[in-house]
């Protein structure tokens, strides 16, 4: 999906130090959206948003410094914050449209997507022809599984713009999500005629050509490459494209260039590992569960299979450590459990 994700900033000590000098009122879904501003002068320990505050204090109607603060608030992860100076840049300014995109952003990050939700429908009530706002009010009805309503505000933008790719693109995504992908193929391929470089509507129509059991999925994917070509996830597509369709040497081979031209990305070598596993080439399957691990720490489900490999072989001892690493990692992951189980078994250690 195309939506953009703004970065989090780690500040372990800036976020603490906010939350204990500048929270003054918690946020949630019921409360209400006007905030004050403290009459108190307290340094918040960030440069900064200081100097914003001490404008603020000399320009309190100045709805763009609000802004301004809001939006340090929110690359450093303080929400409840941004929150409440987005909403005093509102109250100043009720027609600026940025300002309610930002907002929502905020509620739905911090987990209040029907104010996030709200928020949007008054821009486009105040804008009802703004491609941008229509265009995120539909992505977040979508989000949220109101498939009719997304679709309307996605009509909404091709009335305005007939030809346009995000809004064809996302109703290509909701058709898709709703389980129908004759008509999601229509409007992704109307997508890329009216935008050819959508990576993200070739990589959909080859993973739905794909789940049809068609060849044309990999014709979707080569053109993701062709956009894409730095782009791991593209190629991993094909490959695993190419591992689901049994052309296993093909797939080895496709997985064998993605260690070289992307070596920390782990996901290649767990999943030729996998392959490795159906080939009953064991060495060659720990080989690589072991470079996963390497590479990510946490990607419980390579000790998973570490330990099947250690099982296989019969050393038990060593396949029970990896499974409970792997459920250490994820204490949901009930193949690991039931492997625990199965091996203590084996190994006369179960109560």
């Amino acid at each position: 999906m195309r939506i953009k994700c703004f970065s989090f900033i780690p500040a372990a000590l800036l976020a603490a130090l906010l939350t204990g000098v500048l929270f003054l009122s918690s946020c949630g879904e019921s409360e209400s959206k006007t905030l004050d501003e403290p009459n108190e002068v307290v340094s918040s320990g960030v440069p900064e948003i200081d100097e914003l505050t001490r404008l603020l204090r000399e320009n309190p109607e100045d709805p763009d410094l609000f802004h301004q603060r809001a939006a340090v608030y929110y690359d450093r992860g303080v929400l409840r914050e941004s929150i409440r100076d987005w909403t005093r840049a509102i109250q100043l300014d009720s027609l600026n449209p940025e300002y309610y995109h930002r907002l929502s952003d905020a509620y739905m990050d911090d987990n209040a997507p029907m104010l996030a939700i709200e928020t949007m429908e008054e821009v486009v009530e105040l804008h009802p022809q703004r491609i941008p706002s229509l265009l995120k009010l539909g992505e977040f009805y979508l989000i949220m599984g109101s498939y009719d309503e997304a679709i309307q505000a996605f009509n909404r933008v091709i009335i305005e713009s007939p030809n346009h790719p995000d809004a064809l693109f996302m109703k290509g995504v909701t058709f898709r999500d709703q389980g129908d992908t004759t008509r999601a193929i229509r409007f992704l391929q109307a997508a890329l005629a009216a935008d050819p470089d959508i990576t993200d509507a070739y990589l959909m129509l080859g993973h739905i050509f794909m789940e049809r059991g068609s060849d044309l999925a990999r014709r979707y994917f080569d053109n993701a490459i062709r956009i894409e070509p730095d782009n791991p996830l593209v190629y991993h597509a094909r490959a695993h494209f190419l591992h689901l369709t049994d052309r296993l040497d093909e797939a080895l081979e496709e997985y064998g260039k993605m260690h070289v031209q992307f070596p920390s990305y782990a996901e290649a070598f767990y999943n030729t590992g996998l392959i490795y596993m159906e080939l009953d080439s064991l060495d060659e399957a720990y080989r690589m569960f072991n470079m996963t691990t390497q590479i990510r720490p946490t990607f419980s489900r390579a000790y998973f299979y570490k330990g099947r490999v250690h099982e296989r072989r019969g050393d038990l001892q060593r396949a029970l450590h990896e499974y409970e690493q792997a459920l250490n990692l994820s204490p949901r992951f009930q193949q690991a459990e039931e492997a625990i189980q199965r091996v203590n078994y084996q190994m006369g250690l179960d109560s």
